[in-house]
C-alpha cells in the first residue's frame, strides 16, 4: 500500500491516479492511499508530488515502532525529514516527532528544519530523501483516530519538468504554453483502460533508463549544480501505440507522450508550429538520449477537416483556446470568442469521430473563462454525445461539479478537461 500526496489541484490529481491505478482511497484533501503490486513510478504522474510506502497503519504504539525502525538502520549519520498531514498537522507537531526520534537514538541524526507541517518538495529533492538507506522522510497522516506512517520513495523531479518546459528551444506564449505536468496528466486520463499504466502499458522497466547527459543540460540551463538530475518514465522502445495531437502547437503533448513510450502523430494548422514541434522533438531525442526514439509524424493540417492516417490509439490535445486575455474582456467580446471556440471544437469532433475506432479514448483541454466572478463553459462540453462520444464523469469527493478544470489564480482563461470515448453506437 502506498501514500500519494496530491498536487495543487487535488481533484485533477485524484482523477489521474484513478485512471492509472483503477481506484484510490482519499483519506485527506491532499492524501490518497493506493494499492499497487509494484512501487509506483512518480515520474509517470504529473499530478502527484510525493509517493511513500506505508509502513504503519494504526497498529500498536507508533513511538515504539519508529524507535525500533531507526535502531535497525545501518551505522552512519541519519538525515531525517518529517511531514505531517491532517487537521492537527503543524510545523511544531512535525518538529516534535523528529526530536523525539533523535532523543531516543544514541547516534548521529540530522533533523531537517520544518517551516511548515510538510517538508517542501525542493528540500526533499535537495537532501536526496528517499534515495538512500539513511536518508529518510516520514510522511504521517492523521485521519481521525487513525495514524498512517509512510516512508518516502519518490518526489516530483522539479528540475526535469523545468527543463522540459522552459529549456525547450521553441516556445510561443501566444498559442498557450501547456505545462508538461498537465500534458502528462491528460495522457494518463486518456489511458485505454484504468490500471493499464500500473501494469506497464505505457512503458517498460525504468531500471538503468536515465539519460547520461541531461545533468549537464540542466546545469547549463539553470546555471546551478544539479545532483539529482531530471528523469523520465521509460527508455524502452515504443509499444506499438500511437497518440494523436490534432492541435499540437509546439509539441508539449507529443514530447511527454514520447517519454511515456508512445509513437506520436501531430498536426497543426500553422506550419510554424509544425516546425517548432520538429525542433523540440529533435532536442528531446538528443537531450534524453532516446537512441530508439519513438516514431513521430508531423503534418500541417486543419483539425476541422483533416483526414488522419491510422493507427490512432488515443487522442490527447489542448485544442484552440481562443484569444488570450490579460484583462477581463467586455461581455460582447467574450461571447464572440466563445462562439468561435465552440464552432471550431464542434467541427473538429464531428470530423474526427468517424475516423476513430469505437472505444478510442480522448482527453481534450478546451477553454473555460473566469470573468466577473463567474465561470463560462463552452456549450460543446455538454453535447459530446450528440457528436459521437461518451463523456467520462469523474464524480470526485467534495466537488460541486463533475468538471475537471485546470486554473491558476487570477487567470482569465483556464482549461476544462474532457475525458471522452468514441461511442460504439455511432
Amino acid at each position: 500500500m502506498y501514500l500519494f500526496v496530491l498536487g495543487r489541484q487535488s481533484e485533477i490529481s485524484l482523477a489521474e491516479i484513478r485512471a492509472v491505478f483503477g481506484n484510490a482511497e482519499l483519506v485527506l484533501p491532499d492524501v490518497v492511499l493506493v494499492k499497487s503490486a509494484s512501487p509506483p513510478d512518480i515520474d509517470r504522474l504529473g499530478g502527484t508530488r510525493k509517493i511513500a510506502r506505508i509502513i504503519y497503519d494504526n497498529d500498536g504504539k507508533p513511538a515504539e515502532f519508529l524507535i525500533k525502525k531507526f535502531s535497525e538502520l545501518p551505522q552512519g549519520k541519519i538525515t531525517l525529514g518529517v511531514s505531517h498531514y491532517g487537521k492537527a498537522a503543524s510545523a511544531d507537531s512535525a518538529k516534535k516527532t523528529g526530536m523525539m526520534i533523535k532523543k531516543q537514538l544514541n547516534r548521529s541524526v540530522r533533523i531537517l528544519p520544518n517551516s511548515a507541517a510538510e517538508i517542501s518538495d525542493a528540500a526533499s529533492l535537495g537532501n536526496k530523501l528517499g534515495t538512500g538507506t539513511n536518508k529518510l522522510e516520514l510522511l504521517m497522516a492523521y485521519v481521525g483516530h487513525r495514524l498512517i506512517i509512510a516512508e518516502l520513495i519518490g518526489v516530483q523531479d522539479l528540475n526535469s519538468y523545468t527543463l522540459r518546459d522552459r529549456g525547450r528551444p521553441k516556445r510561443d506564449a501566444r498559442v498557450g504554453m501547456l505545462p508538461p505536468k498537465l500534458a502528462q496528466i491528460m495522457i494518463n486520463l486518456a489511458s485505454p483502460k484504468p490500471g493499464d499504466l500500473d501494469k506497464g502499458y505505457l512503458g517498460g522497466s525504468t531500471e538503468g533508463s536515465h539519460p547520461k547527459n541531461v545533468f549537464d543540460e540542466v546545469k547549463k540551463f539553470s546555471g546551478e549544480e544539479v545532483e539529482t538530475g531530471p528523469k523520465y518514465p521509460s527508455n524502452e522502445p515504443g509499444f506499438g501505440l500511437t497518440l494523436l495531437d490534432p492541435f499540437c502547437g509546439t509539441g508539449v503533448v507529443l514530447q511527454e507522450a514520447a517519454l511515456m513510450g508512445f509513437n506520436t502523430y501531430g498536426t497543426d494548422i500553422d506550419p510554424r508550429m509544425i516546425s517548432y514541434s520538429k525542433t523540440n522533438l529533435d532536442w528531446l531525442s538528443r537531450t534524453f538520449e532516446l537512441s530508439n526514439f519513438r516514431t513521430f509524424e508531423l503534418k500541417v493540417g486543419d483539425a476541422t477537416d483533416f483526414k488522419w492516417q491510422q493507427p490512432i490509439d488515443t487522442v490527447v490535445s489542448e485544442v484552440y483556446l481562443g484569444a488570450p486575455y490579460s484583462v477581463e474582456p467586455p461581455p460582447e467580446k467574450l461571447r464572440e470568442n466563445m462562439k468561435t471556440c465552440n464552432l471550431i471544437i464542434e467541427k473538429f469532433l464531428r470530423n474526427i469521430a468517424p475516423q476513430l475506432k469505437p472505444g478510442t479514448p480522448l482527453c481534450l483541454a478546451i477553454p473555460v473563462w473566469f470573468v466577473g466572478g463567474k465561470t463560462y463553459y463552452l456549450p460543446v462540453a455538454d453535447k459530446t454525445e450528440e457528436l459521437g462520444f461518451k463523456q467520462l464523469t469523474m464524480r470526485l469527493p467534495d466537488q460541486l461539479t463533475d468538471r475537471l478544470t485546470y486554473h491558476r489564480e487570477n487567470q482569465i482563461v483556464g482549461r476544462n478537461l474532457l475525458v471522452l470515448f468514441r461511442d460504439k453506437s455511432l
